[in-house]
């Protein structure tokens, strides 16, 4: 942002699907930058979700144990975005399909949870019928719609 001048730091926002989501829910545990979070799709517990998805050795192929091989389990909970839910301050809305066999829908709710635990702001929107990404054209105009209103509530108008 100090290179790059045109950058508004009152309208930045995070998002992602997938590893992307992972990533937007981790962020906002570790800064207090972005003014809303938009996580799809996202692991939270990566505990959890080795015990739930289909791809339960993606710890064992990326770390080379199994979570319950080693110091794994203490590994994968610090470096799981539930751990640090009480740092979060950024508004955030959690989307995910409810078929989603690749990141159950079971890590959203985790972290929805726990957001509203902490007194974030926050809300839940599942989709029925949808996997791992939004499929059904009413379904992606919908999140489109839903992702343009959550930025406009909470970055500052006027601009």
């Amino acid at each position: 942002m100090r290179r790059n001048l045109w950058i508004d730091r009152d309208r930045l926002g995070v998002e992602g699907t997938s590893y992307g989501g992972q990533l937007s829910a981790w962020l906002i545990t570790q800064t207090n930058l972005f003014k809303a979070a938009i996580p799809a799709a996202a692991i939270i517990n990566l505990i959890s979700y080795n015990y739930m998805t289909y791809y339960n050795q993606y710890e064992q192929m990326e770390w080379g144990l199994f979570p319950h091989q080693g110091n794994m389990m203490d590994i994968l909970w610090e470096r799981s975005a539930l751990k640090h839910v009480a740092k979060v301050h950024t508004p955030t809305m959690l989307i995910h399909g409810e078929n989603d066999n690749d990141v159950p829908i079971a890590e959203a709710e985790q972290y929805y949870i726990a957001l509203k635990d902490v007194d974030v702001e926050s809300v839940m929107v599942r989709y029925p019928r949808e996997g791992h990404g939004l499929r059904e054209p009413n379904h992606v105009v919908d999140s489109i719609d839903r992702s343009i209103a959550w930025y406009r509530k909470h970055f500052p108008s006027g601009r």
